[in-house]
């Protein structure tokens, strides 16, 4: 009697955050797929497969274990899981303890995970100068 509702409004929970984390991905490349050519996404974005070509994204992007790009990545935040052979520019990169990357990096934020693989050049790009502050840094005035 009291065991079933609760077995029913676990299983009703589960089935709602499983479908509220599917909406925020958009645009899907499953595994198994094969993809040539450049992918712009407006949206939120996942690689599982095998993508050949430059990928622009105007939000996330993820590289799952199974994906594997050649070619550039721009995006505002990427997470690689997988293996990318290109460049990428990203506001924030995540390179997962499976991720590996074969190529240069321009970013603001990097957080790479033991176990980790990148092998290129990185590019922190310049902290924007804080005005407030630089407002009230006057020169010194020399005394003679």
């Amino acid at each position: 009697m009291f065991g079933q509702k609760n077995k029913e409004i676990s299983s009703s929970i589960s089935t709602t955050s499983r479908s509220s984390d599917s909406s925020q991905i958009k645009t899907l490349i499953s595994e198994g797929c094969r993809f040539e050519g450049n992918l712009f996404s407006p949206s939120n974005t996942r690689i599982d497969g095998y993508v050949t070509g430059n990928l622009t994204g105007e939000n996330g992007l993820i590289i799952g274990d199974k994906g594997s790009i050649v070619g550039d990545i721009s995006a505002i935040e990427a997470v690689i899981y997988g293996t990318v052979r290109g460049n990428i520019k990203a506001h924030k990169l995540e390179i997962k303890g499976t991720g590996k990357i074969l190529g240069d990096v321009v970013v603001d934020h990097i957080i790479m995970e033991y176990g980790s693989h990148f092998n290129g050049n990185l590019k922190m790009n310049e902290p924007k100068e804080d005005l407030s502050k630089a407002a009230f840094d006057l020169p010194e005035e020399k005394k003679e």
